[in-house]
């Protein structure tokens, strides 16, 4: 038994691409007659069987909207997809839940996307190209994207180097000497990379305030709370560390409190911890952080998006989320 027919097959017989196989499929009065019969004899030779999903635009008893993220697994992105939840709730929506693990996963998904009959896509931390927009756009899908902006779709967007001056400010007035700074360091071709702003805000008021930020306080750990703990034990136990820590997340700020406790460190007193997100763990175990209020920024871009899919002409947003100082017990 050969294997089945896909729609790259049919791209490749037809000599047409799998957008315009899908808009044969979808809305075939979009499609000259001469590359509709192309497609469509393709389909026939192949033995192709279009995808259900590849139906269900033109029933119109309910509207698809797709959340994509890269790891949907971390803490931030939870509590953001909580928020599109809870403004989706009882309205007449499907909601999808796309995980990219890679840039090439990436292109896959939008070379996919008609065919998955979306109205509607919210993309969490992945950088678009100006091209990507276009395309999924001209399928006709309205896209709201979060912490990365562009002028063609609709954005919200996070103060990330503000986050990283609320965090100096506040360790300086704590009478702090001897800074560090603990992030996932190497960045992914896939997903965006908000901890440069946080850096750069962060080193920046400590410059402007007479201090440093030496390197090797610049602590690259992965976004994990376990892999966090393991490097600072290391690190703690060596005894040559600073006395306040900017964590660029709260999982990682979690992870060196976890390895003070362990080595015996009085936290705030032996060293300071902020970290960044104010995820729902954050107020239970006391930690100072910089709060972006995560599942708000959902429910803004579900405003924005079903705003656009109720009125098109409607204008093109970039908002913008303040970030906020939340004092606990770690500083």
């Amino acid at each position: 038994m050969g294997k089945t027919p896909t729609i790259y097959d049919v791209s490749e017989l037809a000599g047409v691409s799998t957008a315009t196989i899908s808009r044969v499929l979808n809305n075939p009065e979009k499609v000259k007659p001469c590359t509709k019969e192309k497609v469509m004899m393709a389909i026939q030779e192949l033995g192709y069987r279009p995808l259900l999903e590849a139906r269900l635009r033109t029933a119109h008893d309910f509207e698809r909207i797709c959340v994509c993220a890269p790891r949907f697994t971390e803490n931030s992105f939870v509590e953001r997809l909580r928020g599109i939840t809870v403004a989706l709730a009882g309205q007449d929506y499907e909601l999808q839940v796309y995980s990219v693990a890679s840039k090439l996963q990436m292109d896959r998904f939008i070379d996919s996307l008609e065919l998955r009959g979306l109205n509607g896509l919210i993309t969490l931390s992945i950088p678009f190209t100006d091209e990507q927009i276009k395309r999924i756009k001209e399928c006709g899908i309205e896209m709201v994207m979060i912490e990365y902006s562009s002028p063609l779709t609709n954005c919200v967007v996070i103060d990330d180097r503000m986050g990283g001056k609320l965090a100096a400010q506040h360790l300086i007035e704590k009478g702090r000497k001897k800074f560090g700074f603990a992030a996932e360091l190497n960045k992914s071709d896939y997903s965006v990379y908000p901890i440069s702003g946080r850096l750069e805000g962060y080193q920046s008021t400590l410059k402007s305030h007479g201090f440093e930020l030496n390197p090797r306080y610049i602590y690259d750990v992965k976004c994990d709370t376990d892999q966090t703990y393991l490097n600072f034990l290391k690190i703690f136990r060596s005894g040559e560390f600073p006395d306040a820590i900017f964590a660029a997340a709260d999982v990682q700020a979690l992870g060196i409190l976890r390895a003070a406790k362990e080595v015996g460190l009085n936290i705030p007193q032996d060293v300071a911890v902020i970290g960044f997100d104010d995820i729902d763990f954050a107020d239970y175990v006391g930690l100072t952080t910089i709060r972006q209020n995560l599942d708000h920024s959902g429910k803004v871009a579900v405003d924005l998006l079903i705003n656009r899919l109720k009125d098109p002409e409607r204008l093109i947003q970039l908002v913008q989320l303040p970030v906020e100082l939340v004092v606990r017990k770690t500083t």
